[in-house]
């Protein structure tokens, strides 16, 4: 289930994409904002998956090292 996210304003937004002189309607700040949206969310279930890997890995490095240092006693 995803969590719903209190979203960053329309007006803030729009302020900080025309801060630089630039201009746009409301219709594409949305879109900006969604696409914004939904690659911080693809970029944190990359992050997730690399952890997970990295966790799985090193419990993997320690079973090995276990199995090692039963052998050699």
């Amino acid at each position: 289930m995803e969590k719903e996210v209190e979203k960053i304003s329309l007006s803030r937004c729009k302020s900080v994409l025309e801060s630089d002189g630039s201009k746009y309607t409301n219709e594409e700040v949305l879109e900006i904002r969604e696409f914004l949206y939904m690659l911080a969310e693809l970029d944190y279930q990359v992050y997730l998956k690399q952890k997970q890997r990295e966790l799985e890995f090193e419990n993997e490095k320690q079973k090995i090292e276990e199995e090692n240092f039963k052998q050699a006693a």
